[in-house]
């Protein structure tokens, strides 16, 4: 339900910041007003799209209401869309007829009054919904109550019966006297549970908050200072290529451990499952901590932290202090840490997937660069960064020569050899900062930001010197890979992202009909040549 209000309040602010932006350029003629009206464009779709989403399974009156809203969302950004061509053609007098219609207005009023009513909607449900819980509430505080009447009538009948047994002597009383001390242990112990399972509950409700997987150790050493007190603990992450385990999390004053680990030296890992280690009798991991063995009172339990079959971890566990009852604390810390790690293992395992996702979503799925997709995206975003800090962003577009030849020759795994090797070179060569894509067949564009036309040309000779020097084998033969580089940098060669790669699209045609194998640079007029 409060994913449809978000829904719904999101999609309405967005038209309001499309509109917003349409009407200062339209007012202005500037295009930096149509900032804010292209951000609400590019995510406007994917809103409408969940809006629909969430609404999917209403009553057909809702569903109604929401195709209405959409319809009346469309026939707006149609609109909008249509002004602000208007305005970029023919001016403010070409637009102005249009805008002072009142259509516009028309349907902003349609969506207010829909989003008015569906809100209105999911209110009277949340409104039922809160009287049921109070419905709920209040039977639960009677059935609390009622508890409590018995307990106390427990409690006065113990009473009675120990003021019977204490004529009978010191020994009925001491009787007397044990089961009430067994029934305020019982009670603690009952407050006790109570307070866990409340934390417990917290906890699990911040990881089901979406997180990163630092984020979700951060939440979990927090919550496991306050559930295993007289602990200390660190979390370990594998490291699939490199089939290790690194240190990712910790909590309380954790002596000094190694900060990797090999899956063979931990038994919980080995066998899957929780292993105990309290004495010099117990079986021990060799990463285990030295006072775990041959000391009193002391525990330690490694949990593997498993989700849908995968391992994705380790949980370790240490009494941090000699204990009076080291074995009946250990299972008691051990039932509490398999319920942590199973809610830790659960989110790490979300996060993953979440990541996994997002990668497939903005990454070439052979060679591992952005596509083109993110490439467009990015290069958007630092055109508009570059131009309020008042710097330059460089733009290097590469497309590999005679690559149809290879795959015809050595065939098509051999193609992909290539453009994966040039791909991880080209990845190598620059800055962190910078950002690597392939665009599309074997043509590759790399943004640079807060670079000079000058530097950029630097950096693409240096990868259209070195590219040759790659040894690429493939299908039994070696290949030699060469590529046509265009270079073009903001604003001199343009300042819209559009216009920017197109000039150093056109740069590399001039490389090739050059010979290829070269450099070419973006001017207002031809390209520049430097040959290789």
């Amino acid at each position: 339900m409060e994913d449809r209000l978000t829904a719904l309040r999101r999609v309405h602010e967005l038209l309001i910041d499309a509109e917003t932006g349409q009407r200062g350029y339209v007012i202005t003629g500037k295009d930096a007003f149509l900032q804010p009206y292209h951000a609400a464009l590019a995510v406007l779709p994917g809103e409408l799209q969940t809006l629909n989403q969430r609404y999917e399974h209403n009553s057909s009156g809702d569903r109604k209401r929401v195709n209405d809203l959409l319809q009346n969302a469309q026939h707006r950004l149609s609109g909008l869309a249509k002004v602000v061509e208007l305005r970029q053609t023919g001016g403010f007098a070409a637009a102005e007829p249009i805008v002072t219609s009142g259509q516009g207005k028309h349907y902003m009023d349609e969506i207010r009054r829909i989003s008015g009513e569906l809100g209105a909607i999911e209110v009277h449900e949340l409104a039922e919904r809160d009287t049921e819980l109070r419905a709920k509430t209040w039977v639960a505080t009677a059935f609390s109550v009622i508890s409590t009447l018995l307990s106390l009538g427990l409690l006065g009948y113990l009473a009675a019966m120990m003021a019977r047994t204490i004529r009978r002597g010191e020994q009925s009383a001491a009787q007397a006297y044990r089961v009430s001390e067994e029934l305020e242990s019982g009670m603690a112990t009952l407050r006790r549970h109570n307070d866990e399972m409340s934390i417990l509950g917290e906890m699990s409700r911040l990881l089901q908050t979406e997180m990163t997987p630092i984020e979700a150790l951060e939440v979990t050493g927090l919550f496991c200072s306050r559930l295993l007190p007289g602990t200390v603990g660190t979390i370990y992450l594998y490291r699939n290529s490199e089939d290790l385990l690194a240190l990712a999390g910790s909590w309380g004053s954790v002596p000094e451990v190694a900060t990797m680990l090999e899956p063979q030296t931990c038994w919980g890992l080995r066998r899957g499952q929780v292993h105990r280690c309290s004495g010099a009798a117990d079986l021990r991991c060799t990463h285990a901590s030295p006072r775990a063995a041959g000391s009193t009172g002391h525990f330690e339990l490694c949990l593997p932290l498993i989700a849908y079959g995968e391992v994705l971890g380790l949980m370790n566990v240490q009494s941090s202090a000699a204990i009076q009852d080291a074995a009946r604390s250990m299972e008691q810390a051990a039932a509490m840490a398999q319920t942590i790690s199973e809610q830790v293992a659960l989110t790490l395992s979300n996060a993953k997937l979440r990541q996994v996702l997002r990668d497939q979503s903005i990454k070439d799925p052979l060679t591992g660069l952005f596509n083109r997709r993110y490439m467009e995206e990015t290069l958007t975003r630092e055109l508009a960064r570059a131009q309020r800090n008042g710097t330059s962003v460089g733009i290097v577009v590469a497309d590999l020569d005679h690559f149809k030849k290879v795959n015809d020759t050595h065939g098509h795994p051999a193609g992909d050899a290539v453009l994966l090797t040039a791909a991880r070179h080209m990845a190598q060569m620059v800055r962190a900062s910078d950002v690597a894509c392939r665009y599309g067949g074997e043509e590759f564009v790399l943004i640079l930001p807060d670079c000079t036309k000058d530097a950029a040309m630097l950096k693409a000779q240096q990868i259209c010197d070195s590219l040759p020097q790659l040894k690429i084998t493939a299908a039994g033969a070696s290949i030699k890979v060469t590529a046509s580089f265009g270079v073009a940098a903001s604003p001199f060669d343009g300042e819209a992202a559009t216009a920017l790669f197109q000039a150093a699209d056109q740069a590399v045609y001039e490389a090739k009909r050059s010979g290829r194998n070269r450099v070419v640079s973006a001017t207002e007029s031809q390209g520049q040549v430097i040959p290789h």
